[in-house]
């Protein structure tokens, strides 16, 4: 239950979310002059502002560069690496096939730390989310394996953790596979936004780990002044990333996960 209701308020607290409540608070108070115009201001000033890459990138920034993380080059070696889930869409009746999303920067910078020596192991964790997926989609972690063996990784290299559906269970879950190997230090891949609650939850767990960020949504150039100020729908997904994720650290220091 409380599962489903961290889902919900993640959806209700989410900028196009907050905007529509606002206008539709304004539309009930419209008799009322200076409280229905100030509720619909106040709307559409909050869905512009977070669909605004100026306001976008600054929130995501503040996410991404909170945890040092290795590159590829500067990671050292460990026994296993960790992929956090959330990075493909796995086989359905209709789809016969796995699709990236844009996360999928996980399982890619999985196989480049594999190529590079940096751990034998890669450990990827994620099932399947019901509510949100329904009951008829393959484990995302048995659909990662599929597409890392078409990538060349052999599949004798790929552990899945398959009973997790948030990050505090990945850890939990992660920790009785690491504990069965005797590994006790992994390379931690996940998306840089996601590190700051990440890092935090595999510790609590009892795993040390060493942060390798990937997923990158700052930093790879700015457009011309007038268009960081205009509505754009991948900033407004951006900011969404940003509220739903410190919602969700905010709900896991309470909780004692982090």
């Amino acid at each position: 239950m409380l599962f489903y209701l961290g889902k919900i308020a993640s959806y209700l607290m989410a900028p196009v979310s907050v905007s529509l409540i606002l206008l539709l608070l304004a539309f009930v108070f419209y008799r009322r002059s200076w409280l229905g115009r100030g509720l619909l201001f106040l709307g559409i000033v909050t869905l512009w502002a977070f669909s605004t890459r100026r306001v976008s990138q600054a929130l995501m920034y503040s996410l991404e560069y909170q945890v040092p993380g290795y590159t590829i080059e500067t990671a050292p070696h460990a026994d296993a690496m960790v992929v956090l889930g959330g990075l493909l869409h796995s086989p359905t009746p209709a789809h016969k096939e796995s699709e990236l999303e844009e996360s999928s920067d996980r399982l890619l910078e999985a196989v480049r730390l594999y190529k590079a020596g940096k751990a034998p192991l890669i450990i990827v964790t994620g099932g399947t989310v019901t509510i949100l997926e329904g009951k008829d989609v393959m484990n995302e972690s048995q659909a990662a394996r599929q597409v890392l063996i078409e990538w060349g990784v052999p599949d004798a290299a790929i552990v899945l953790e398959t009973q997790s559906q948030n990050t505090h269970e990945n850890a939990t879950e992660t920790r009785k596979i690491l504990d069965g190997r005797g590994i006790h230090r992994v390379l931690l891949i996940t998306s840089a936004f996601h590190m700051p609650r990440a890092v935090p939850v595999f510790q609590k767990a009892g795993i040390e780990v060493v942060p390798c960020p990937t997923d990158f949504r700052t930093g790879w150039g700015e457009p011309d002044p007038v268009f960081r100020y205009l509505p754009d729908p991948i900033a407004l997904e951006d900011s969404s990333e940003v509220v739903k994720e410190r919602l969700g650290l905010l709900i896991y220091r309470l909780h004692g996960w982090a």
